[in-house]
């Protein structure tokens, strides 16, 4: 939380690999790419246990370089690759077509860093130990789409998050649950579902002052309805494993994330840094 008066600003990037492949008698969905994430937040400590705040995102995508090395940490974990192997390397696609073979999404590489979304929130501190080691707090959160795309026009959507973390044992445990609208198009009501159930579960192991490692493992509701396949199906499961540090007036984090189980609408493996400053 961030204190009254203070400012903190945040600047977390990503690269991620993502491949889905299924079709049925619903639909017929195929995603193939590489995304170039960067996300700067500023936040503001309004009053005593109450922040506000604004983040801008700004996407990237396209072919990429990493699918043959996906594919080869796959095969060393024992994961697979379902249908992946049949497809070319490195190449792109994004779209979706009814169960009639109508297309209803096709979303075109975006070469260039493109404003994906605004999103606005404010932050309170429902609860808090003395010592500040317990705490819960309630977060609402609303999403501006910004990206022209062919999803049809993209609505405002909210969400609310109850979050907390609490000491066990040398351990911090960190755990997240909300639920988000989705407000689609009416050409998708077919075929997405209005909202969506959030999860998160994590836990941090302080190494020395300063320096932590971190696992979180999060997941949502599924958003597609139902398909026909748990490729698709399946409700999207991530673990995270990464590194935490404070250096001078700096916090940092390196993290890497990977869809578990292997089968499953998740982002298949992503490279994730973060860097943020309170003044």
């Amino acid at each position: 939380m961030t204190p009254r008066g203070a400012v903190r600003a945040d600047l977390w990037v990503a690269y991620g690999n993502v491949w889905e492949q299924d079709s049925s008698a619903v639909a017929n969905v195929f995603l193939d790419l590489e995304r170039l994430i960067t996300a700067a937040t500023v936040r503001v400590g309004v009053a005593q246990g109450l922040e506000a705040g604004a983040r801008a995102t700004l996407e990237r995508t396209g072919g990429g370089f990493l699918d043959d090395v996906v594919m080869g940490f796959h095969g060393r974990v024992g994961a697979g690759d379902r249908k992946r192997p049949d497809y070319p390397r490195d190449s792109y696609g994004q779209w979706l077509r009814d169960g009639d073979g109508k297309l209803l999404v096709d979303i075109p590489a975006r070469g260039a860093l493109t404003l994906e979304d605004v999103r606005l929130f404010a932050k309170w501190g429902a609860f808090a130990s003395e010592d500040g080691r317990r705490a819960v707090s309630v977060k609402g959160e609303v999403r501006i789409p910004t990206a022209e795309n062919t999803l049809g026009a993209e609505r405002t959507d909210a969400a609310l998050l109850i979050m907390g973390h609490a000491p066990w044992r040398g351990w911090y445990l960190h755990g997240l649950v909300g639920a988000s609208t989705v407000r689609r198009a009416p050409e998708l009501e077919r075929v997405l579902r209005a909202s969506q159930w959030l999860a998160m579960v994590g836990a941090e192991r302080p190494l020395r002052p300063g320096l932590s490692l971190v696992a979180e493992l999060t997941g949502s509701t599924q958003l597609l309805r139902d398909v026909g396949d748990h490729d698709v199906d399946g409700s999207p499961t991530n673990v995270v494993f990464g590194v935490v540090g404070r250096t001078g007036g700096w916090r940092w984090e390196v993290a890497v994330q990977e869809d578990v189980p292997p089968r499953g609408p998740s982002t298949d493996f992503m490279l994730q840094a973060g860097l943020s400053r309170s003044w």
